[in-house]
């Protein structure tokens, strides 16, 4: 199985030329249109699904698996769940948006079908006044709703773990090695998933790492500027055992 991510697009679209099994996008994909909720919804309508559409799937189940972040304001109370099933539909199915929830993806396998449970949460430290982002214990309460049974944990904010939630660039006005969300440390510890994938802080640790049986990556592209530069790693390992039932290639922003 191929499976290649990345985040903080901000209305940046890649052209992606491998094919894959999944493509998971942990937020921040809309262009910030200076605040106008509605015009990132046209820009959905009439520049994200089409690019959607013309995917290189590898398999007709294959899937993009998108979560919101705090700069895709029209998700935030704006968009609609018939918009929501629209637009899975007009991509056939395989756009699936998961706003703090779960989704069981089915595959083939040699007698069968086995299933990856991936969840998909917003919800960021506050900071400023953006879209999902909470007090301290309304995080405690809406990541507490994550079950120990997530294979996949797709979240656009990052922890404190390994760097991946530090501001490392010491000319950003944002510059923080602790910026990192605890809460959300605390329970991706209770969790354990396989995989976690984030995005949220630009400039932090973007070499992915195995630690203590969880595969973690910071999937971002753009830097602190909105500029995509995080496009160096392409392939992090040729079928790389995280589990015995589960062989996977990564890939981070494959350009």
């Amino acid at each position: 199985m191929k499976i290649i991510a990345v985040s903080d697009l901000h209305g940046w679209l890649p052209q992606i030329k491998e094919e894959f099994d999944l493509l998971m996008i942990p937020g921040d994909v809309c262009p910030d249109m200076y605040g106008v909720e509605y015009s990132q919804i046209d820009w959905f309508n009439n520049v994200f699904i089409p690019w959607i559409n013309n995917l290189p799937f590898k398999y007709a189940w294959s899937k993009v698996i998108f979560v919101p972040g705090n700069h895709d304001k029209c998700f935030n109370g704006i968009v609609s769940k018939a918009q929501i099933m629209e637009w899975e539909f007009t991509t056939l199915g395989r756009l699936k948006i998961l706003n703090h929830d779960i989704y069981d993806f089915e595959y083939p396998v040699s007698d069968g079908t086995d299933v990856l449970r991936i969840f998909g949460t917003p919800y960021c430290k506050q900071f400023g006044n953006w879209s999902f982002m909470v007090d301290d214990e309304t995080l405690d309460k809406k990541f507490s709703q994550i079950p120990e049974s997530v294979d996949i944990l797709l979240s656009h904010d990052s922890p404190n773990i390994n760097k991946l939630g530090a501001v490392l660039d010491e000319n950003s006005r944002f510059y923080n090695p602790f910026a990192g969300n605890d809460i959300l440390t605390k329970h991706i510890w209770r969790i354990h998933p396989l995989i976690f994938h984030s995005g949220h802080i630009h400039s932090g640790n973007h070499v992915p790492f195995v630690l203590d049986g969880t595969y973690f990556a910071n999937v971002s592209l753009v830097d602190e500027d909105i500029n995509p530069v995080n496009n160096i790693p392409k392939t992090i390992c040729d079928t790389c055992k995280i589990t015995p039932r589960l062989d996977m290639s990564f890939s981070l922003n494959f350009f």
